[in-house]
């Protein structure tokens, strides 16, 4: 369909076939200008008739380049095939093969390699979770194992939104169907009843699938046909892992294969937070996991602080719905220290006016107020403590000594300026006169002075 040497959209040079199914076809590439190589997904000419298939593959290209983690196999330009109008999505070109094929080559893999594969694989699902993006088909061929540049394997989550054609008459690995979503032996029970109205805990029972899978070398579940498989997935349990594996990684296996999808975990990230301690460097994936899922604008302190209110003091305290750690308000404390302060100062004043007025049976023995328990107090971090202030019912009361009487002196009346007459002031130089002094008592010599 498009041999080697074949130029798309003028700047693609297709060199060979990568991979080819019912649905599509994948080349290597290399782009004519810059040199580099890429992998080019076509649509093949039947699928392309159909426009819920074309409009499913350019779904895929959409969620990808949504998408930044290491996880995801990065999308790098869309287009159509000028002669015929065939869609194709231009990818990241990858060196190394998916799960499906390392298991067929190296058979089961150790608990702790399976570990280390999906908590890379489950960074990518958190980011895509975080954008409403649910994969649904989730698989070891979806898994791509390839190597970072210092030789530490990497895993690329391939595929978002696209369904695979059947390869084989009993290979549930693959859709049956364009109207089917998902690869039926890796579909939870939800999904096969109806794929619209699953929701993210779909891919982590395929991630459960998968797990089971890469350590026992088979699915957990297998029939002879769609409807068979479909009855056990809803009705069975899966068989018993190996004895030899780590209960606890039994038990997350188990848990993600639960029928009901309340009883599963209740995200990616709490899936990666149990699978840590199985994997070399587990703690840092789970809590990228995190981060990727709860979008680290809530661990940058952008996240909503939930207000809940101490008993004991009835004072509202913030918390940070992710970290879990008291959020510092400067001002708002602040406030509220001034007014327990401001409070406690008005009430120690009014006792001590009540007591100058003789109220109540005081004691008036001069003396030291006796210890109180201190009011509640609010901690500020990086300030000096407050100093705690008694209430004033418990502090002891002050004496009052009376102060000595001042001495009356006597004040010489001033004199003031008669009223104005006719409208006109006084002459000032009247009051400035001197009164004339009263009389003198005539006394007896005076008397007799007279009468001479």
């Amino acid at each position: 369909m498009y041999p080697e040497g074949t130029v798309i959209a003028g700047k693609y040079r297709i060199e060979h076939v990568l991979g080819e199914g019912g649905m599509g076809i994948v080349v290597a590439a290399r782009h004519l200008d810059l040199g580099s190589r890429v992998a080019l997904k076509f649509l093949t000419a039947e699928m392309a008739k159909h426009a819920s298939i074309v409009e499913r593959f350019m779904r895929e290209a959409r969620a990808s380049a949504q998408l930044q983690s290491e996880n995801v196999c990065r999308v790098i330009d869309v287009g159509r095939v000028e002669e015929t109008g065939i869609p194709y999505i231009v990818m990241e070109y990858l060196q190394g093969q998916d799960l499906a094929r390392v298991l067929k080559s190296q058979g089961p893999l150790p608990a702790t390699t399976v570990a280390e594969y999906m908590l890379q694989a489950i960074q990518a699902l958190a980011e895509a979770h975080a954008v409403g993006i649910v994969h649904r088909d989730i698989k070891p061929g979806n898994l791509f194992l390839t190597e970072r540049p210092n030789g530490k394997p990497l895993i690329k989550v391939l595929d978002f939104g696209v369904a695979k054609a059947p390869t084989g008459p009993q290979d549930f690995s693959l859709t049956r169907t364009q109207n089917v979503m998902g690869s039926p032996g890796y579909m939870s029970p939800e999904q096969l009843k109806s794929s619209k109205v699953v929701d993210a805990r779909a891919d982590i029972w395929s991630i459960g699938v998968v797990m089971y899978e890469l350590i026992c070398g088979r699915q957990p579940f297998i029939a002879e046909s769609i409807t068979e498989l479909a009855v056990r997935v809803v009705t069975e349990s899966h068989p018993a892992l190996p004895a030899t594996l780590p209960r606890g990684f039994v038990e997350i296996i188990g848990r993600c294969l639960e029928k009901q999808p309340a009883a599963r975990y209740s995200d990616v990230a709490a899936l990666a937070a149990a699978l840590a301690p199985f994997a070399a460097g587990g703690q840092d994936s789970a809590l990228g996991a995190s981060r990727a899922l709860r979008g680290s604008t809530q661990l940058s302190g952008s996240q909503p602080v939930v207000a809940i209110t101490s008993p004991s003091t009835s004072m509202p305290t913030t918390l940070g719905s992710a970290s879990g750690v008291s959020e510092y308000q400067p001002g708002r404390r602040r406030g509220v220290l001034a007014g327990v302060i401001g409070g406690a100062a008005a009430l120690g004043i009014i006792a001590i006016v009540m007591l100058t007025r003789g109220g109540g049976d005081a004691d008036t023995t001069r003396g030291t107020a006796a210890p109180a328990p201190p009011l509640p107090t609010v901690t500020e971090p990086a300030q000096q403590p407050v100093e705690q202030v008694p209430t004033p019912t418990e502090r002891a009361p002050l004496v009052v000594e009376p102060k000595p009487a001042v001495e009356s002196v006597p004040v010489a009346p001033v004199p003031t300026a008669a009223p104005p007459v006719d409208g006109k002031r006084p002459d000032r130089s009247v009051l400035q006169k001197k009164r004339p002094l009263p009389k003198k008592k005539p006394t007896v010599e005076d008397l007799s002075d007279m009468r001479k």
